[in-house]
């Protein structure tokens, strides 16, 4: 129902090592954005990828951030991190479409309630905001079955998510299975759907 093209503005948050930056190579389909195989974080500005969807009618800019929670010993200290992240939402204003919250595939726990409860503090209610759970390439039967088996916890915290989307981002090499491309290719679909679908 669009002719025009639009533009979609994206910002991507979570804690450090969560796969923000994979995130973002996963979506654009290039090594665009550094990535660290360490916790303590590769990001420390905010970093602009652009990417083209729907047939080229909707043009997204995916916004990376530093990584919250870090300690001192981070590459960006959290209160740093957290004026990262304040400075790119002001700076945005009204052109915020939509918040990826990107979260490992561990159990979920409570520092996932402390940078949901900053984000939304942030944000006019009327953003919305989606949960990118990654890490879930070895995730049985399914990836989805990590929401089943923590969705509930969420919605008990009161954490509420326009949509999720449970992903693997591994980087995929010759060497990869069928089922890890299987995966990769679910995720990435899974991830352009929650854009086009729960964006402003």
């Amino acid at each position: 129902h669009h002719t025009t093209e639009e533009t979609c503005n994206v910002i991507i948050f979570g804690e450090t090592g969560a796969g923000k930056s994979s995130l973002i190579n996963l979506v654009t389909k290039k090594h665009t954005a550094p990535t660290s195989c360490d916790a303590t974080g590769c990001t420390t500005t905010t970093n602009m990828y652009e990417v083209s969807m729907q047939n080229n009618f909707l043009k997204v800019k995916l916004f990376d951030t530093p990584g919250l929670d870090e300690g001192s010993e981070g590459a960006v200290p959290d209160k740093e991190a957290q004026q990262v992240l304040k400075k790119l939402l002001r700076s945005l204003r009204d052109d915020v479409h939509l918040l990826m919250y990107c979260v490992r595939g561990v159990r979920a726990r409570r520092a996932l309630y402390r940078n949901y409860n900053f984000i939304r503090s942030q944000v006019k209610e009327r953003v919305p905001i989606v949960l990118i759970v990654t890490c879930l390439e070895d995730q049985e039967p399914d990836m989805e079955d990590w929401w089943k088996n923590n969705g509930q916890f969420i919605s008990d915290f009161g954490m509420t998510f326009a949509g999720h989307a449970c992903v693997t981002t591994v980087t995929i090499d010759e060497d990869a299975g069928n089922r890890l491309k299987r995966r990769h290719d679910q995720s990435y679909h899974a991830v352009c759907r929650l854009i086009e679908q729960c964006r402003l």
